[in-house]
């Protein structure tokens, strides 16, 4: 099929080219500032196309021939959420307007059903209702938090440096991590299922584990013992408000603030965002899953 990938220089997009590349579609892979040509492999290359979400008018000829549109986003906690909001309607708009047939809209997070009352999450939701009210058929795939998140800057070092994995969850909160390689694979198998079109599908990896279960792994894939340090939501956020040193200073508190509430959520809450029964969603995407044992063995846990 013909698919356009919007946001496929973030490492969430970047995955979901790779894949449909793999699987054959033809692949117009869309960000601010595509690659140079000569910056480019010439074997299975996508074709870049420059879109700016706060330019709606680049949005409809990058969408020109397409089948569908894998949408990624950036993240609702770091951005500004009616620029977001209007760009998930833009984007809408230009998709029904090319004749667009689907949308596999990658929420990036757990969304519910109604707000929650905090930005992370309540512009995500209304970025989901905008697509679905611009009349194209959008399929919402909604995952928990990603593996590759501990290859970052917030927990690879103590990883790394330290022998810790530091973060945010209680000691004995289940979390269905996922990588985003397989990310990538469910929403192509969405977009081989259209009928699916209206559904908010949970997805996440093959079992949930524990902050211990995850440092084990670490420890087999190291060949070190890593050990399993829960941090406080209070201590998580100091430590991100100091990665955003180069933000504003009100703009870092917002953020940070954002922050701590989705993850005093994530914590708390009864509806245990980052639990995933993927026995039913398996039956409709079958995808082979990988566990955090096999990603963690994949990558390399010391400095280069």
């Amino acid at each position: 099929m013909r698919l356009l990938i919007l946001g496929a220089s973030g490492d969430q997009g970047a995955a979901q080219v790779q894949a449909a590349l793999a699987a054959g579609h033809t692949v117009k892979a869309a960000c601010r500032r595509p690659p140079l040509p000569q910056d480019l492999d010439a074997v299975a290359a996508p074709v870049w196309v420059p879109v700016d979400y706060r330019q709606p008018p680049t949005l409809g000829p990058a969408m020109q021939g397409v089948d569908v549109v894998l949408a990624n986003f950036p993240s609702s906690s770091f951005n500004d959420g009616p620029t977001l909001v209007r760009a998930a309607i833009a984007t809408g708009v230009a998709a029904r307007e090319a004749g667009v047939s689907l949308i596999v809209f990658n929420t990036s997070l757990p969304v519910m059903e109604t707000p929650r009352g905090f930005a992370a999450h309540d512009v995500r939701l209304q970025m989901r209702e905008a697509l679905e009210a611009s009349g194209v058929p959008v399929t919402s795939l909604q995952p928990v938090v990603f593996m590759d998140n501990l290859l970052r800057g917030w927990a690879f070092p103590h990883i790394a440096d330290h022998e810790r994995f530091v973060y945010p969850h209680g000691p004995n909160l289940e979390v269905c991590w996922i990588c985003q390689d397989d990310l990538a694979a469910l929403m192509l198998a969405a977009v081989a299922r259209p009928e699916l079109a209206g559904r908010h599908i949970a997805v996440g990896g093959p079992a949930p584990i524990k902050g211990a279960d995850v440092a084990a792994a670490l420890s087999r894939a190291s060949g070190r013992e890593i050990r399993f340090e829960s941090q406080s939501v209070e201590d998580f956020c100091a430590a991100m408000e100091v990665l955003m040193q180069s933000r504003a200073p009100e703009e870092r508190t917002r953020m940070v603030r954002e922050l701590g509430n989705i993850y005093r959520w994530y914590n708390t809450s009864a509806e245990r965002p980052f639990y995933v029964d993927m026995a039913p969603v398996l039956r409709e995407l079958p995808v082979c899953l990988t566990s955090f044992a096999e990603w963690s063995a994949r990558q390399r846990w010391r400095r280069e």
